[in-house]
């Protein structure tokens, strides 16, 4: 089998640590398909993973690729998969050590989850990682309803613009920050109110809600204390480390748990598929700009994703 290219580092570091380096194809065993990668997103975990900022959380075997989700074409399938598979367009989270920025992928067949044709692998790709780190946080934990009052942070992002499209779809009523700059966006994708952290500050304008969705930590965490009602949620992601202070304020704080759920991916794609759900994608790069990719993440402010294309 020829080789193949991945984009793996080998230290932690900056993204001046990420090389692409052709290594063996993968090969699938029992219950595996291979995937040909088209398309890869890029998410915050990454260069949080690269630089070893995570290390106590997340310890990876070097080398390691990098990526967590993309979208591409089953093109082989290990034995117990039905071969009919072969050709399907899917879209996938990697369990936890396996990268995605590379030109082929091995996963259990139930990850790889099929896509319409009418979804590009772009658009397919912006799903997985942050559409499933808002269906964990809003569905799975916080368990968001009809007129359940929610605020969303950091909205115009990756995991933000899902969250909110997610909300709207299930009768929230949402309130969201993000900057000046993206409130028009954050509006048009279901929220009732926006504000701009750069213009004023959320607890200002806000009280008595049921979920704060937080997807910053540090100091938006501790504030987010102020606006919820007594027995309400804050729900993370891992972010900016945070103090604990539910007990203070008569509320409950839960992290969400992110990991592969092709039940809830499938659900997602199935919104996407009948236009109700949009992958807001801000860029599409080549494959060798790699680099780049991981630096604009972090520079942080993201309108939407970043995606890396990886075949065309």
């Amino acid at each position: 089998m020829p080789d193949i290219t991945a984009i793996q580092f080998s230290e932690y570091g900056s993204a001046d640590v990420l090389q692409a380096r052709r290594i063996a194809a993968p090969q699938p065993k029992a219950g595996e398909v291979v995937i040909d990668v088209y398309a890869a997103s890029v998410n915050p975990i990454d260069w949080k993973v690269r630089s070893g900022m995570l290390q106590k959380f997340f310890p990876v075997a070097f080398p390691m690729t990098t990526g967590r989700d993309g979208s591409g074409v089953i093109s082989a399938v290990g034995e117990g998969v039905d071969a009919s598979r072969i050709g399907q367009r899917v879209c996938f989270l990697c369990s936890r050590g396996v990268g995605s920025w590379a030109e082929q992928i091995v996963l259990p067949a139930a990850l790889a989850v099929a896509i319409p044709d009418t979804l590009s692998f772009t658009d397919a790709a912006a799903l997985p990682l942050g559409g499933l780190s808002a269906w964990a946080g809003l569905v799975t934990t916080a368990q968001v309803t009809k007129g359940t009052r929610v605020l969303v942070h950091a909205a115009a992002g990756g995991v933000g613009t899902v969250a909110v499209q997610i909300a709207h779809e299930r009768g929230a009523w949402i309130a969201a920050t993000c900057s000046q700059a993206n409130v028009d966006l954050v509006r048009s994708l279901g929220a009732d109110e926006v504000i701009a952290y750069d213009r004023e500050n959320f607890e200002d304008r806000l009280s008595g809600l049921d979920v704060v969705f937080d997807t910053m930590g540090g100091d938006v965490h501790k504030r987010s204390y102020a606006v919820l009602r007594k027995g309400g949620m804050i729900a993370c992601l891992s972010a900016a480390p945070y103090e604990d202070r539910g007990a203070d304020y008569g509320v409950t704080v839960k992290m969400a748990q992110v990991l592969p759920d092709p039940e809830a991916l499938s659900a997602l794609v199935a919104l996407a598929g009948a236009g109700r759900l949009t992958s807001f994608v801000d860029r599409v790069l080549p494959f060798n700009d790699f680099a780049a990719a991981q630096r604009l993440s972090e520079q942080g402010h993201a309108r939407g994703k970043t995606i890396l294309q990886v075949r065309s």
